[in-house]
């Protein structure tokens, strides 16, 4: 965190409550859809409870990308990687979806 006479600027703040609630949900979705489809597809599980499994990290996940949009030192990096992620992870769910069937 840049810090400035003692104070954390509120460019900074909003980007990281931009960051872990909004960006972090949008991650969260395409990571436990990814996770259903693995587990349905990957491994063989039935898809309901593929859906439940997943549906079940996700508030794990949620809550650890929430502490790490606070916890990572720089701003830039906290978005370059959400930013990242969120493309592997959308480019693996429609790479899945496209292989064809749908939970």
């Amino acid at each position: 965190m840049t810090v400035r006479n003692g104070t954390i600027g509120r460019c900074e703040i909003a980007a990281r409550l931009i960051a872990a609630i909004p960006a972090n949900y949008l991650l969260t979705s395409v990571a436990t859809a990814c996770l259903a489809r693995l587990l349905w597809q990957g491994l063989g599980v039935d898809p309901a409870n593929a859906s439940v499994a997943a549906t079940l990290a996700s508030f794990a996940l949620f809550a650890v990308l929430a502490l790490v949009a606070f916890g990572a030192r720089s701003v830039v990096r906290l978005w370059l990687w959400l930013a990242g992620s969120g493309l592997l992870l959308g480019a693996a769910l429609w790479f899945s979806l496209s292989m064809g069937g749908r939970i």
